[in-house]
């Protein structure tokens, strides 16, 4: 009877061995050699992630088109108005569990899938229209394949690492020595699974809060924010208090920012009202795509 690394391998080999139940044999051999980092990992990927924000990471991002379904015509295009805020909606981290993707692939036989909005963010969408019709994001069905592939691959990278490192199992065990040499290794998933860092964008998740470290990274950020503001500032639905107010707190950031020594307080402090302003005005994609910016 083979270990339960090299039966990973076989599963990972084997196009008809669902990623999900991949996974969860991972999951054994991760919890008996006790890799924290691999053991997390899965649990992420078999229950889902929860923190859009932070854990999430690059690979299951997804592009489509966004769409609108007209009863009459099928599903329509959607001219945003503004190509920043068409590649925000039309680009998204999914963050659901691998068997919901693994049915999505298996029980869905055409090419394109739909990925719906979530309701708030629909809701913004269609008071923007004259005609209000559900708009959703149109995904090609190989952007989950994607996901599904190299999911398998990283466990299969991971358990020939093993097998080189003479750690193979004897059925459902593994040795003291095996789990010895399996706590000396320091476990990273492979560049294509990271988390996303410095990320300012909360799409879908409800409740999430965020803080702001002002770096360099950070700042060029900031910079492209107050750029497109000014370019669309005229655009935002705000009563002449609330955008002489709004305009002020951007200018104290610009000359913060252009200051040889800025003052990290002032910056949040106007970042901060800011977003509340902006949080404010409701219905409007133009503001969901500046807080997105900023």
């Amino acid at each position: 009877m083979d270990g339960l690394v090299l039966e990973l391998q076989r599963d990972a080999l084997n196009k008809m061995a669902s990623v999900a139940d991949l996974l969860r044999k991972a999951f054994v051999v991760s919890k008996k050699l006790q890799i924290v980092e691999m053991e997390t990992w899965i649990r992420n990927e078999l229950y889902g992630y929860e923190n859009v924000e932070t854990t999430i990471p690059d690979y299951r991002k997804i592009r489509g088109e966004v769409k609108v379904f007209n009863p009459y015509r099928g599903w329509q295009p959607l001219n945003m108005g503004s190509s920043k805020i068409a590649e925000l909606l039309s680009t998204r981290h999914i963050g659901q569990p691998v068997s919901e993707l693994d049915s999505l692939v298996n029980e869905h036989q055409q090419n394109i899938l739909q990925v719906p909005f979530a309701q708030e963010t629909k809701n913004q969408i269609m008071n923007l229209m004259k005609v209000p019709l559900e708009p959703s994001l149109l995904v090609p069905q190989t952007e989950i394949v994607g996901i599904l592939d190299t999911i398998r691959n990283e466990i299969l990278n991971w358990s020939l690492d093993l097998e080189s490192r003479g750690i193979l199992g004897d059925g459902m065990s593994f040795t003291k020595e095996e789990k010895m040499a399996a706590s000396k290794i320091t476990y990273q998933v492979t560049n294509n699974i990271q988390n996303m860092n410095n990320s300012q964008f909360q799409q879908d998740s409800a409740g999430a809060t965020q803080t702001l470290t002002i770096c360099n990274e950070n700042s060029s950020n900031i910079k492209e924010f107050i750029k497109h503001f000014y370019e669309v500032k005229d655009s935002l639905d705000l009563d002449d208090l609330a955008k002489r107010e709004l305009c002020t707190e951007v200018k104290t950031v610009e000359l913060q920012l252009e200051s040889p020594k800025p003052k990290q307080s002032i910056i949040s402090e106007s970042i901060k009202s800011i977003r509340s302003i902006l949080e404010g005005v409701t219905g409007s994609i133009v503001a969901t795509g500046l807080l997105a910016l900023l």
